[in-house]
């Protein structure tokens, strides 16, 4: 039998979740709303960067808190270390019983509508569509549920860094595209001449554009959800946050250029999915057919890496005995939390039958916030 260390997964499949954890699908539609508020390609640029940089110093406060408290589940895990049991149960209760369940049926649900977009599935009846839609992302749940029931150093981190690659190279393609379009007919003219024109002055304008670009670097935490799985951490955590964080702020800087050089300012700000726009412009027909599939690709990393941080979050809850102490058994061979899996997978799967996409997200929004609110009242009780 295998020892634990053996099983951790180390600096790279570190890397690979804190990259798979960051880039999903807000990189598409978030570019329009920095946009839209800061009116100018200059700003957005900034903005973007100042999100980076808001981020990586996020980052690093949680790699000292996971490197000094060396147990897994994140925030609960540290208020429970803490002795802020009620604050601790409070962020829990929200969290394992909606927030992070409906997230990944919100994914799954992404998944499905993007595969189906890919494949150009029409259907004449709701039901059929919704079947379609049910199938598809039920399947590869239980696909990332079986990988996830093995060694995370062994099956599941390798699986993340085959996920990151290709992330890096769906991302990849919009920069080349955007670098090929630059080189043979220039960038749009008004984009990088006058890059501040028309910037927005109003200090509203960018706190919601840097919140927008904050929403798009969420996912830097992702370790310390499962701190107890990352091997000498005290190299990896930050290994992990420099390379990832790093990576990420490229691609995005990137893709916004080639965003940038292809579209004008008015285009992006009409734009609904600025990436299919992109792919209209430049490759027509192609690029148009292959950008859905791009984005399910990345989406993939994506719901492995929610599926881990979900796992492990409801694995921590009921080793502290906040759920039935069951869940927190382990497989001593693969040291995975194959019950803490089936429960969140379970839980995920039921909640995607609450609605359509916009109806779950704006569940996650207001429990989200209420979430946030009630611990703040426990603290000031």
């Amino acid at each position: 039998m295998p020892s634990r260390e053996q099983n951790m997964m180390g600096g790279w499949g570190a890397t690979a979740f804190v990259v798979n954890g960051i880039i999903g699908s807000g990189i598409f539609i978030t570019p329009t709303s920095i946009l839209n508020n800061v009116q100018s390609v200059g700003a957005s640029l900034i903005v973007w960067l100042l999100a980076g940089i808001i981020s990586v110093i996020g980052a690093f406060c949680y790699v000292e808190l996971g490197t000094s408290i060396r147990k897994s589940g994140g925030d609960f895990a540290y208020l429970c270390h803490m002795r802020w049991t009620t604050v601790a149960f409070t962020f829990m209760s929200a969290a394992n019983l909606f927030i992070v369940p409906c997230y990944l049926a919100i994914e799954m649900e992404t998944f499905a509508k993007y595969l189906q977009r890919g494949l150009r599935a029409h259907f004449c009846e709701p039901f059929d569509q919704n079947f379609f839609s049910k199938m598809t992302s039920f399947s590869l749940l239980l696909l990332l549920f079986f990988l996830n029931c093995f060694s995370i150093r062994g099956v599941v981190a390798r699986f993340q860094m085959l996920a990151m690659i290709a992330k890096i190279i769906a991302s990849g393609i919009i920069i080349i595209v955007g670098l090929m379009v630059l080189i043979t007919k220039g960038a749009q003219s008004n984009n990088f001449r006058e890059p501040f024109a028309n910037t927005s002055t109003y200090p509203g304008h960018w706190v919601l554009a840097l919140f927008a670009g904050l929403f798009s670097y969420d996912g830097w935490d992702i370790l310390n959800f499962g701190a107890e799985d990352v091997k000498k951490p005290h190299r990896s955590m930050p290994f992990a946050i420099i390379v990832g964080m790093s990576t990420v702020a490229t691609l995005y800087l990137a893709m916004n250029l080639s965003y940038f050089v292809v579209l004008s300012v008015p285009e992006v700000q009409k734009s609904n999915a600025i990436a299919m726009t992109f792919a209209e412009r430049t490759l027509g027909g192609f690029l148009q057919y292959a950008m859905p599939f791009l984005v399910c690709i990345v989406l993939i990393g994506s719901l492995n890496a929610t599926l881990f941080q979900g796992s492990r979050y409801i694995w921590a809850s009921a080793r502290e005995r906040h759920f039935p102490s069951f869940i927190s058994c382990i497989n001593r061979q693969h040291d995975s939390p194959r019950a803490a899996l089936f429960v969140h997978v379970l839980l995920s799967m039921a909640f995607s039958f609450l609605g359509n996409l916009e109806e779950l997200i704006s569940y996650v929004a207001f429990t989200n916030w209420v979430s946030s609110s009630k611990p703040s009242l426990h603290a000031m009780i």
